[in-house]
């Protein structure tokens, strides 16, 4: 009898392993039926209109299969994306609130911050990603995400305070943006020393400049003006038409000026160059050397303001001629004064009037004269 018990222990270890192994798989059956049933149940919610019972039935999942984490975060930025800001948020807080590696941790910390933007909630946003600007891979992502904050509270005085956050970044738009910011808080109390140094620190940003040179020509330093002004000529000579008039303020030589206009007209093909070098013909040639001279640049750039240009000469010439054209000039005129000059590079917003902040899409300096 011990005998036949000792020969039977290998098989009743044999038979109890096999039942917890059965055990176990049943277990794990019923766990995955619970997890199509529940996954079924939100579909069909989906599928009924029935968001807000699907996202509780969905939500349930996470305690049991959180491997489809990346499912939720696609769902959750697709609400977002619709303007359902409260069912997206809802989705991030629940996952913000598992124990995950950090780096997914972060990243549904900053998708929450940007639901919390979208939906107004700034201080919940702003305490969220202030964190993140220490993460070399969000820190580009939230430093943009705080500046709208910012942008949008008025409070430049937090952008300027991430200065060192936006030096470990390669962004030029941060920097552009971070300029900006600066120049406003320095509109009340203007002062040139401070804004020679942002031209220094900002060379992306020429709004520094060109409140530098404004600045300048109002306290008579020409000087400082002239080299502003010729700075932003040589990045960005589509500003002419805004440029140069002001830098025809800095009293230079007639030869100095007409070299400089020479420049941009020849090199960059500048409608405002052409215009005001042929007003420097007129004064230091004649009328016919300028009416040549826009007549040479028509056949080779055609354009509504030089024609303008060419039919005032040709007005200023005769009386009798004045009065022929003047029907026509008049209908140049209403068609300039209807055209939009100035468009942003970024979404393609038109206007008659400059901005240094996109009103379309919120981005800085991408507002620009039309050639």
């Amino acid at each position: 009898m011990p005998e036949l018990l000792f020969l039977l222990l290998p098989v009743a270890a044999a038979y109890g392993w096999f039942m917890g192994r059965n055990s176990l798989k049943t277990k794990e059956l019923k766990g995955r039926a619970d997890i199509a049933r529940n996954l079924s149940s939100g579909l069909n919610f989906l599928l009924t209109d029935q968001e807000d019972k699907a996202i509780e039935q969905l939500l349930e999942l996470l305690d049991v299969e959180a491997a489809t984490i990346d499912t939720y975060l696609a769902l959750a930025n697709l609400f977002r994306r619709k303007g359902d800001w409260d069912k997206a948020i809802k989705i991030h807080e629940k996952l913000h609130q598992l124990k995950l590696p950090k780096v997914k941790a972060q990243q549904i910390q900053f998708e929450l911050a940007k639901d919390y933007y979208a939906a107004g909630l700034f201080d919940r946003a702003e305490k969220l990603l202030l964190p993140l600007t220490e993460n070399e891979q969000l820190r580009e992502g939230a430093l943009k995400q705080l500046f709208s904050i910012f942008l949008s509270t008025h409070e430049m005085h937090k952008a300027v305070a991430l200065s060192p956050a936006v030096a470990q970044t390669q962004s030029r738009s941060l920097r552009i943006a971070l300029a900006n910011m600066q120049v406003q808080q320095l509109e009340q109390q203007p002062d040139i020393a401070n804004l020679s140094q942002l031209a220094e620190d900002y060379p992306q940003a020429i709004r520094p400049r060109f409140a530098l040179a404004k600045l300048a020509l109002a306290r008579q330093d020409t000087a400082t003006a002239q080299g502003a002004i010729v700075s932003i000529l040589k990045q960005k000579p589509q500003w002419s038409a805004d440029l140069l008039p002001l830098l025809n303020q800095c009293q230079l030589d007639p030869e100095q000026w007409q070299q400089l206009l020479t420049q941009l007209a020849d090199k960059h093909h500048n409608i405002s160059a052409h215009l005001l070098l042929t007003d420097w013909l007129a004064e230091h040639q004649s009328v016919s050397a300028a009416e040549q001279y826009l007549l040479q640049k028509l056949q080779q750039q055609p354009n509504i303001r030089l024609f303008q240009k060419l039919l005032q000469l040709r007005q200023q010439q005769s009386a009798m001629a004045g009065e022929v054209l003047e029907s026509v000039a008049g209908l140049v005129n209403a068609y300039l004064d209807s055209k939009a000059l100035y468009s942003c590079r970024s979404c393609g917003f038109k206007t008659r009037q400059p901005y240094w902040l996109c009103p379309s899409c919120q981005q800085w300096e991408s507002v620009e004269p039309i050639a």
